[in-house]
């Protein structure tokens, strides 16, 4: 069949990510890396394909001992979406490299505040709370990278990523009207500098205005400038590729309907990503799946509950160190969130909606979020569709 079908590509000149992966597979490793290169450097791919054009193409050089440019295709694939991963099944020494490029050539930020729990954003991006520690950075980019809190002026720096090195930022946040050594006055916030939230004002009273957010819920609400529901495009992923974020943004992220202490808006039912995309993946327990189909135009996955399994698994201490953190906030912090996020062919993770929760948190929601469009399954070589997986996460 695959000989029939690499016939069928070659008569009608067809040249395809898949079709490069299907002379790899074959042992004609030197004619896939012509047909890739040629792919990546002339052909319109979409951003997923890039990724798998990339990916198969770093293992192709290495294959033939060119590790030089092994470690350019990767460095590649990290431009790309600075959170690629191979999946844990992929050849070690690959993943090794993979690594070996990763810390050479992107940087990470240790975000600390006092006092913590304060939200962070990336370039206007909410990350999650302090303290945070903010992966995927690429090195020679300029960040900016801001603090906020109800009841403090909001602090921003702004700083060049040093390839391989960890950036330690310390903010030490201060209440409106407060007096700063080496100043003469109360300090006001400025544009672009210290300053709060959106339409915030310092006074040397310190006095709240009413127009200020009086609530974390509503320091979210204002950061992301979704009104009642969380901005997906904000939250999800490294933003470095583009994606349909109109079904996710009518989804209220975050809660379920019985659960909006704001009244900013009133939220909506989640439009579930399996009324659009072929086949689901849904964990009703942890390590237990059911793998379902609807309709779509690709109605197959190659992924399997085990390797999924595998992944989730190895993001658990991740999610643990998010929930210590939030809990040390909110000692009852408790409760179950159902995610649904959409996995690409290439293993990248988009569309990531909270179905439901009883958390009552936001921040908490949010930061688990944006953890989450940060994994990666690894790539699958077939022509595949993207696959939807539902999973439940249990806090106790």
């Amino acid at each position: 069949m695959l000989f029939l079908a690499l016939i069928l590509l070659a008569q009608t000149g067809a040249s395809t990510v898949d079709y490069a992966i299907s002379l790899y597979e074959m042992g004609d490793i030197q004619g896939a890396i012509l047909h890739l290169e040629e792919l990546v450097k002339n052909s319109d791919l979409s951003p997923d394909e890039q990724l798998r054009a990339w990916n198969r193409l770093g293992s192709a050089y290495y294959a033939m001992g060119d590790v030089d440019n092994a470690r350019f295709a990767y460095s590649r694939l990290l431009a790309l979406d600075a959170y690629y991963d191979l999946g844990p099944r992929a050849n070690p020494r690959l993943r090794e490299l993979l690594a070996q490029v990763r810390d050479e050539s992107m940087a990470t930020a240790m975000v600390q505040s006092e006092p913590a729990g304060a939200l962070v954003t990336l370039d206007g991006d909410l990350m999650g709370v302090t303290p945070l520690l903010v992966e995927g950075l690429i090195g020679g980019r300029n960040y900016n990278i801001s603090v906020h809190q109800v009841g403090f002026n909001t602090e921003s720096r702004d700083f060049t990523a040093q390839p391989g090195r960890n950036h330690v930022l310390d903010f030490s946040l201060t209440a409106p009207g407060t007096m700063i050594a080496g100043t003469t006055g109360p300090q006001t916030p400025q544009t672009g500098q210290s300053g709060g939230a959106p339409g915030e004002a310092g006074s040397a009273e310190g006095s709240a205005s009413p127009s200020l957010p009086q609530s974390t819920d509503e320091l979210i609400a204002a950061l992301t400038r979704g009104g009642g529901g969380l901005d997906m495009a904000t939250l999800a992923g490294s933003g470095a590729l583009q994606r349909d974020f109109s079904r996710e943004e009518a989804a209220f992220a975050g809660s379920t309907a019985s659960h909006n202490p704001l009244g900013l808006a009133q939220p909506v039912t989640p439009v579930r990503a399996e009324e659009a995309v072929g086949p689901v993946m849904v964990f009703s327990d942890i390590g237990q799946a059911a793998q379902g189909r609807s309709s779509g135009a690709a109605d197959y996955s190659s992924r399997s509950a085990e390797e999924i399994m595998e992944v989730l698994a190895d993001k658990q201490n991740q999610v643990r160190h998010i929930y210590s953190k939030h809990l040390r906030a909110d000692p009852l912090l408790s409760g179950s969130v159902e995610v649904e996020m959409i996995i690409q062919p290439s293993g990248m993770v988009t569309g990531v909606t909270i179905l439901s929760s009883s958390t009552y948190n936001r921040a908490f929601e949010t930061e688990l979020v944006r953890a989450i469009g940060t994994w990666r399954f690894g790539s699958v070589d077939e022509n595949e569709g993207p696959l939807v997986l539902q999973f439940p996460f249990n806090f106790q």
